[in-house]
């Protein structure tokens, strides 16, 4: 017959047990994490990135891993026979679905249409709609049986906070893509003999696929007043532009680009590049903030 000293020795024992998988848990949720951001390319050179001009962003996505993390550990620790309402683990899900949309609503990736944000802010206020409802249901009916395990519903919602919060850095990664997508420009003249000639090296990362780099080349006349130096193209004479379309990952790994003028016909050179994001036809492209200017003093 057992003492009661080993009765009371047998439930620390179980608890050191399970103090031993938390660490085998920790470890498989930070890999899978780990692994599905490094699978949309994340490099470490730009995790500073991401963090200088994310920062917030990436807050939310470490808030989520937290959870996810702590309702893991709590499973563990949970007995399987203790159970809750389903009211109440009903409202805890759709709670827990009403963060994930409203994290992918906070994320907004630059040119993402706008019906698509409203449906997911329109699912979010729904999932909250019936969370207060389960509440409201559980708080007024009082049901007296349990029939949801509590280990269980632990569970779910670590696997909604986990993919929330891979989600969430997922689309970090892509907005901040999106934003850091500006064209390399460099220029450079030779000014031999009166044809001159300049060269624009053009290089670029991660474009759309209905984006491309669009090269314009203004000059200043000889004689014009210095007022009408800048800004380009308003005062100064069109010479040249190209499109420079990118490869099939959305890069364009620097071109060169050679134009010929006239040193006694030019006294200043303006050189831009911008990000065409291009209808059908070449007249609907739209130039947005995102350009680069070089201008060049002729003597």
């Amino acid at each position: 017959m057992d003492s009661p000293q080993d009765e009371t020795s047998r439930p620390n024992h179980n608890s050191a047990e399970r103090l031993g998988d938390v660490p085998n848990l920790l470890g498989l949720l930070l890999a899978g994490f780990a692994g599905a951001v490094n699978l949309v390319g994340l490099r470490n050179a730009e995790l500073t990135t991401i963090l200088r001009n994310q920062g917030i962003l990436v807050g939310l996505a470490s808030v989520l891993l937290l959870g996810a993390l702590l309702c893991a550990i709590s499973s563990i620790f949970t007995e399987r026979s203790h159970q809750i309402h389903a009211w109440v683990a009903g409202a805890a899900i759709c709670l827990l679905l009403a963060i994930a949309a409203f994290a992918i609503y906070a994320v907004r990736i630059p040119k993402t249409p706008s019906w698509a944000r409203g449906w997911t802010l329109g699912c979010g206020l729904l999932l909250i709609a019936f969370t207060l409802i389960g509440i409201m249901a559980w708080i007024i009916l009082r049901p007296r049986r349990s029939a949801v395990s509590l280990q269980f519903t632990l569970l779910i919602a670590s696997a909604i906070l986990f993919s929330s919060a891979v989600t969430t850095a997922v689309r970090v990664e892509a907005r901040n893509q999106a934003a850091a997508s500006f064209p390399q420009l460099e220029v450079s003249t030779d000014l031999k003999g009166d044809v001159a000639e300049a060269s624009a090296t053009v290089s670029a990362t991660k474009l759309r696929d209905y984006e491309h780099v669009t090269l314009e080349v203004y000059g200043v006349p000889r004689g014009s007043s210095v007022n009408e130096r800048w800004p380009c193209p308003d005062k100064c004479k069109y010479m040249a532009d190209i499109d420079v379309n990118p490869d099939s990952f959305g890069n364009i790994e620097r071109k060169v680009f050679k134009f010929p003028f006239l040193r006694s016909a030019y006294r200043h050179l303006t050189v831009s590049a911008y990000i065409c994001e291009a209808g059908r036809e070449r007249e609907d492209c739209k130039f947005g903030d995102k350009n680069v200017a070089w201008d060049l003093v002729i003597d």
